[in-house]
């Protein structure tokens, strides 16, 4: 036998089997069918069939079994005597030999080859061969799909062309033809039917018919060939500018955005099949549980989302979103999170600037600046020993947020302040930069003269920041007596622990 003799010999193996299978699928159903609507009609005639509990061989193909099942059936109605025609009656009503006989008969006639094939090929310009599939932007798209057969790759981006193994989709113009993208998607040694059939000399048909298997090809050959594209109403646009040319009046492409549904069953197949989940699943409890060594790479992907392209019918849009049970899974494609470098103030004339207030809660702001517009004059809250306490708590926790931030300044490596080109004023220095190796530094830092006025600034900067806040306000002596004490109290035991912790360095030094 011929290498293409072989060939042809396998197709039609495989495109034999393809109908057996249908014809067998759909007599099963059938079966399952009757046999439901006679056990769900009446209830009185199972006794009848108690010994009848057949259970599935090991080896039995499900049509054999069902077939076995409905066999036993016909069987026990035959035998009934002429004593029991009532109940043969109302039996036969529901289930009879001959009717079952007929149905098979449909169906063995619709999946002969020849028949099936001529009806399908009459509905073969309802099925096209995509990678970008239109509908998958919106159902109700009639616009062709793309087949992208686009080989060059550029490193540089992730797209279809970067699939070393394309999944190739169908769209379908209804879901009543979907078993015409099946058979065109049978596949032979590596090859698609459609593939082949592209061919209009192929003989792989032939041997299912000698007169129409040229016919047969020409149909189907149109399933590979994309219409003339054209965009939808509902489709994703994007005016993409341009350089304009003295040739052209138009400064703008209009771009169709479409979804690569190759591009997203790999995703589908890699992360989202029961087997990844499954592994990765075992991997991670021994890991958790057992502390147990793998040579299998857990892998484990943050931000992940999915969106639903159809509710229902989902392959009305395409095959694979049938397969994907209608959705699309994606990755966190968003850009790196910005984090600042933490430089230490050298260039500032004072901590307390326009950039402070990023590092405090908007919250304690908020309330505060609210409670003191609501009161004109502060007097008559501090009278109110409730209300007092509402406005300790708040600026309370603007200083702690302060401290906090001025804490990881005081981290970065001492004697950052040794600089001739500073610019931060010598009081802010000394709160800044406590731990500098420098006895006339520290002299000057333990006079404590320095902490009245980081108070003061601090002070000041508050009611800037409420004024910005609402030009409403307008800052009042009691307010800033407030916000000296408070800061005060606070700067002052902050300090005696950072004079505590250079203390105790000094000695381990």
């Amino acid at each position: 036998m011929s290498e293409g003799q072989s060939i042809l010999q396998s197709w039609e193996s495989v495109i034999s089997d393809f109908f057996l299978q249908k014809r067998n699928l759909e007599e099963e159903k059938y079966i399952k069918e009757v046999l439901k609507n006679f056990y769900s009609n009446d209830h009185s005639l199972m006794k009848h069939f108690e010994d009848e509990k057949l259970k599935m061989n090991k080896d039995e193909e499900p049509i054999d079994f069902q077939r076995r099942r409905i066999q036993g059936f016909f069987r026990i109605i035959n035998g009934l005597s002429a004593n029991d025609k009532e109940v043969f009656d109302a039996i036969s009503s529901l289930i009879n030999e001959y009717e079952y006989t007929k149905e098979v008969e449909k169906i063995t006639k619709k999946y002969d080859p020849e028949f099936w094939i001529s009806e399908a090929s009459k509905n073969a310009a309802s099925v096209s061969f995509a990678t970008h599939v239109s509908k998958l932007t919106h159902s109700k798209i009639d616009t062709p799909s793309i087949y992208d057969q686009v080989e060059i790759i550029n490193s540089s981006y992730v797209t279809t062309s970067s699939l070393r193994i394309k999944a190739i989709d169908g769209a379908v113009a209804g879901n009543q033809y979907a078993p015409v993208f099946q058979f065109l998607e049978l596949e032979c040694n590596g090859v698609k039917l459609a593939a082949e059939l592209a061919n209009e000399n192929s003989q792989v048909l032939r041997k299912f018919s000698d007169d129409n298997y040229l016919d047969w090809n020409k149909v189907f050959s149109n399933a590979l060939r994309s219409d003339e594209l054209a965009s939808h109403s509902l489709a994703k646009q994007v005016y993409f500018p341009i350089i304009k040319s003295s040739e052209s009046t138009d400064n703008y492409h209009l771009l169709s955005i479409m979804k690569s549904s190759s591009f997203a069953h790999a995703i589908f197949e890699k992360l989202v099949t029961k087997e990844f989940n499954e592994r990765q699943k075992k991997m991670r409890d021994d890991f958790e549980s057992k502390e147990k060594f793998s040579t299998i790479e857990v892998v484990s992907f943050s931000g992940k989302g999915k969106i639903g392209v159809t509710a229902s019918n989902h392959n009305n849009a395409s095959q694979l979103n049938g397969k994907r049970g209608g959705k699309l899974h994606l990755f966190l494609s968003a850009p790196p999170r910005w984090q600042s470098q933490l430089k230490s103030p050298v260039y500032k004339k004072s901590f307390f600037d326009i950039q402070l207030k990023y590092h405090i809660s908007n919250d304690d702001i908020d309330y505060l600046h609210d409670f003191l517009i609501r009161f004109d004059k502060i007097g008559l809250s501090i009278k109110d020993p409730k209300r007092k306490q509402w406005i300790d708590d708040w600026v309370g926790g603007i200083i702690d947020s302060i401290l906090d931030y001025a804490t990881i300044i005081q981290d970065i490596e001492s004697g950052w302040t040794v600089n001739n080109d500073i610019k931060l004023k010598r009081e802010h220095q000394l709160f800044l930069d406590p731990y500098r190796d420098d006895d006339l530094f520290q002299a000057e830092r333990k006079h404590n003269i320095w902490q009245a006025v980081v108070c003061e600034d601090f002070a000041r900067w508050l009611n800037w920041v409420l004024v910005e806040k609402n030009k409403k306000f307008s800052p009042q002596p009691d307010h800033t007596r407030i916000w000296l004490k408070l800061m005060e109290s606070a700067l002052r035991e902050f300090d005696e622990l950072v004079s505590i912790d250079i203390k105790a360095k000094r000695v381990v030094e």
